[in-house]
């Protein structure tokens, strides 16, 4: 009897490392992370606001204000820019605006100090990244992965957002040349 129970130990032990090592050749070893390659997140529950942001939206306007009121003319993209901006189930977003009646690829522009500027000089705006919405607050966060512009790469922009059927609202609050400005860009559902 002791020879059979050591040979069934013996069995036992062999069974085991032979399915630990089919375990290990089965497993998948983590792949190596490549500078600048996007992270796939898990899936996530949506929100009902970011279940209404999901889409393609089209700029119906944008408004720049002085904090007295004084609506000031945008030097950048004008005051009716053509814009698109676009948010998917994933957590990806991205956003582009360029100033209207462009005549040339690189315009002139009339101000100085605008010369150098290449927002004002290129008319265009463009970024994409990743969002997030803290629904507490009312805002959304775009997470800049990529732009037109360097200075952009890795910020976080912060926008108070409504939407209201086919209409979104995104705001926000800077300093300006004469105190802080609060532009506000109203979009409607691209259908």
């Amino acid at each position: 009897m002791k020879n059979v129970s050591a040979g069934l130990l013996f069995v036992t032990a062999l069974v085991s490392l032979g399915a630990a090592s089919a375990a290990d050749r089965n497993r998948e070893e983590p792949k190596p992370r490549i500078a600048g390659e996007l992270q796939t997140p898990a899936p996530r529950p949506l929100s009902a606001t970011v279940k209404a942001m999901i889409g393609a939206w089209q700029l119906e306007t944008r408004t720049v204000k002085q904090a007295d009121g004084k609506v000031l003319s945008d030097t950048v993209l004008g005051d009716r820019p053509l814009g698109r901006l676009y948010y998917d189930a994933s957590g990806v977003v991205s956003l582009q605006m360029m100033r209207m009646g462009l005549k040339e690829a690189i315009s002139v522009p009339a101000a100085a100090k605008d010369r150098t500027n290449p927002r004002v000089v290129l008319g265009y705006d463009s970024y994409f990244g990743r969002f997030s919405v803290d629904e507490k607050a009312g805002t959304v966060t775009h997470h800049v992965e990529g732009s037109l512009f360097p200075e952009d790469l890795g910020k976080d922009f912060v926008r108070k957002i409504t939407v209201d059927g086919d209409t979104l609202t995104l705001t926000f609050t800077s300093p300006g040349e004469h105190g802080d400005v609060t532009r506000t860009l109203a979009f409607k559902r691209v259908r």
